[in-house]
């Protein structure tokens, strides 16, 4: 069950991310899609609690330096972040891809880190983002980690939506594509995805949990470095499987 107070407080923090400048309290609350008071309410706790200031009167409000401290301090205690950054650095750097690690959440993957590609054609992706799981390479690996029963029956839950015209149209043809990549222990998003981006993705189970490691780019760069990608991927994952996170 979500809970929309919180929900308000998060899309406040997305809203100021996408614009990047001070919002008064009309534009938040349009922004938001709720009443004045409400946002109001909203604007007054963060305010109290130091996350956002009152630029000058009238002018509007910004978020103050607070979130920031506060995500630098727990990323700083996150075990994964670091103790696997690391690993996600080296792979961007041998590959000149966008290393990206995901994790499961219901029906979707989410990005939990990621290093982009520094060439200046590139996939760009961001910490926290979401794709539904049967569209990403990444998320494919994840799904082989399940013994075939359970992921039949994951399969079977999933609603297939044709976000591009790759994507897998229903279980079948997704169990079908899985069953191969299975078999040769990598898995493949050829714009199924994104357009024009290709994705080669492995699984990494470590600590008891499951995770998808890909490299994406262009197709164009990706298609004919296929082999080199995958010798790639999978040392990555066998340090990352060995490291006790």
């Amino acid at each position: 069950m979500r809970v929309r107070q919180i929900d308000n407080v998060l899309d406040l923090f997305e809203i100021y991310a996408r614009e990047r400048s001070p919002l008064t309290l009309t534009a938040l609350s349009e922004a938001l899609g709720i009443p004045k008071s409400s946002t109001f309410n909203v604007i007054e706790t963060l305010v109290s609690r130091g996350f956002l200031y009152e630029t000058k009167p009238r002018g509007g409000y910004y978020p103050t330096q607070r979130l920031l401290e506060l995500a630098r301090s727990m990323m700083d205690g996150d075990p994964l972040t670091a103790r696997i950054h690391g690993q996600l650095e080296a792979l961007a750097a041998a590959t000149g891809e966008t290393a990206v690690l995901s994790a499961r959440e219901q029906d979707d993957v989410v990005y939990v880190d990621v290093v982009e590609s520094t060439a200046p054609i590139r996939y760009f992706a961001k910490i926290g983002e979401r794709r539904p799981i049967y569209t990403t390479s990444s998320g494919k690996a994840i799904l082989t980690t399940y013994d075939p029963a359970e992921r039949a029956d994951i399969l079977q839950a999933l609603r297939y939506l044709p976000y591009q015209s790759a994507t897998k149209k229903d279980a079948r043809e997704l169990a079908a594509d899985l069953e191969v990549s299975t078999m040769r222990g990598w898995c493949e998003d050829l714009a199924e995805s994104t357009p024009d981006v290709m994705g080669l993705g492995v699984p990494v189970v470590t600590g008891g949990r499951r995770f998808g490691l890909a490299v994406a780019g262009p197709i164009y760069r990706m298609r004919d470095n296929r082999e080199a990608l995958v010798r790639h991927l999978r040392a990555t994952a066998s340090r990352i499987s060995d490291t006790d996170v």
